[in-house]
């Protein structure tokens, strides 16, 4: 199966490639395709752990987004926008600062790979970026619905394989780990309200979608998800007009009524537990071996600790770097990162690799649309994975990249656009 797997991968992410590079109007839809290949062509397969499908230590699920972005990269032109160029700035800054920091101790190619991923991350961005900048608005919106029709019909394809028995949950990217679509979801959840705002689906269809997409994430039985789903449809409908209270309390009403279905009691259970654990730390209980989110709160500890032996520059990106510092400070039996993106992080980094990182964020946020604009969906997914990144650690995610470089690139359109009719 794995053997078919990387064939199928590498085969069909090389043919996007060549697609994407063939015109602008492929380029424009590669995003959507490498959706695609993740999810319809793999309906009948169970889940397959990412950890196991890789290809040179890539997971196979990130390979057709990459082959995208690279083709994107490939057919920008190398202007840089000026506004942009104070988050190129940063960018460069860290892939200097990481090439020092990661090496320092020695060369390893797991490091070296970990340390590329973001540089292509960061290439990936930027031809995003670029090319979407130059985009009609119209267009860009045709594409943000195609994205979430594709999202749709693989939420779909996810509760069907759960409740036929294929998959155990209704993750529907196999490849995937089921945190990783989770991140995705949430992502791209917002949206819904936002193509319902700008009349380009109905209500009845937002509210299908919605539930649709929203059942799915229930069905993969994560407690990130659900809190950072909950965070998105806040924050989008945060003005307390008559109208968003009404669609809020509606969408409440609605989750709320999925969660609590029967066949639903693990997610239930899950999120009970959370709700101990947090009690305990609330009242500086401690949590002892078999309780619930007991290794999640030793790992936690062993990044705390990392970063206080590692303060100024960090142990260095790479789980072998992290693993090395581990060992110094724990004796913990799984030494693995702590799933908190900015406990990993700022251990990994330091403090001044981690000012670099959450600069170079909070630059790209500045030049997302107003929250007061009509495309403040960008913002809320901005924040929403944001939130998501207290509880995993899938910044590396092609997908997250790719689409930031979309909302970055067509909130630069939307603020030119303004500024003429102004």
């Amino acid at each position: 199966m794995l053997a078919f797997l990387q064939i199928y991968f590498l085969a069909s992410s090389m043919a996007l490639f060549f697609y994407a590079l063939s015109s602008d109007k492929a380029a424009l839809m590669a995003f959507g395709y490498g959706l695609i290949l993740n999810i319809y062509p793999l309906f009948w397969m169970p889940n397959f752990s990412m950890d196991l499908a890789r290809i040179a230590g890539v997971p196979l699920a990130y390979v057709p987004i990459l082959a995208a972005g690279l083709a994107l990269l490939l057919r920008s032109k190398p202007n840089i926008k000026q506004k942009h160029r104070g988050i190129l700035s940063l960018a460069l800054l860290f892939i200097i600062y990481t090439f020092m920091n990661t090496f320092i101790n020695g060369f390893s190619f797991s490091n070296f790979a970990y340390w590329f991923a973001w540089v292509l991350n960061f290439f990936i961005f930027f031809a995003a970026a670029n090319f979407f900048s130059t985009i009609p608005l119209k267009t860009a919106q045709k594409v943000i619905k195609s994205t979430i029709t594709i999202l749709v019909i693989g939420a779909v394809i996810g509760i069907v394989k759960f409740f036929i028995g294929i998959s155990d949950d209704a993750n529907f990217m196999p490849v995937m780990n089921r945190n990783g679509t989770v991140v995705f979801i949430v992502m791209l959840l917002p949206l819904v309200f936002y193509l319902n705002t700008m009349k380009t689906i109905s209500n009845k269809k937002a509210i299908l979608f919605f539930g649709i997409i929203f059942t799915a994430l229930i069905f993969t039985f994560s407690r990130s998800g659900i809190i950072g789903a909950m965070m998105g449809i806040v924050l989008y409908y945060l003005k307390l007009t008559p109208k968003n209270i009404v669609i809020v309390t509606f969408i409440f009403m609605v989750s709320a009524g999925l969660f609590f279905v029967g066949s639903n009691s693990l997610l239930v259970k899950r999120m009970a537990k959370t709700a101990v654990t947090i009690e305990k730390i609330v009242h500086s209980d401690e949590i002892i071996q078999g309780q619930s989110d007991y290794n999640r709160i030793k790992l936690m500890q062993a990044a705390i600790d990392i970063s206080k032996q590692n303060f100024w520059f960090g142990a260095g990106l790479g789980l072998k770097n992290y693993q090395r510092e581990f060992h110094k400070v724990s004796n913990h039996p799984r030494d693995s990162k702590a799933h908190n993106f900015y406990l990993s992080y700022f251990a990994e980094l330091g403090l001044i690799g981690f000012i670099i990182l959450i600069s170079f964020f909070v630059v790209i946020f500045n030049n997302l649309a107003p929250l007061k604009s009509k495309y403040r969906t960008f913002k809320v997914t901005f924040i929403c994975i944001a939130v998501m990144m207290t509880m995993n650690e899938y910044i590396l995610l092609p997908e997250i990249w790719y689409f930031l470089g979309i909302m970055v690139g067509i909130s630069y359109s939307y603020k030119t656009t303004t500024q003429i009719k102004n």
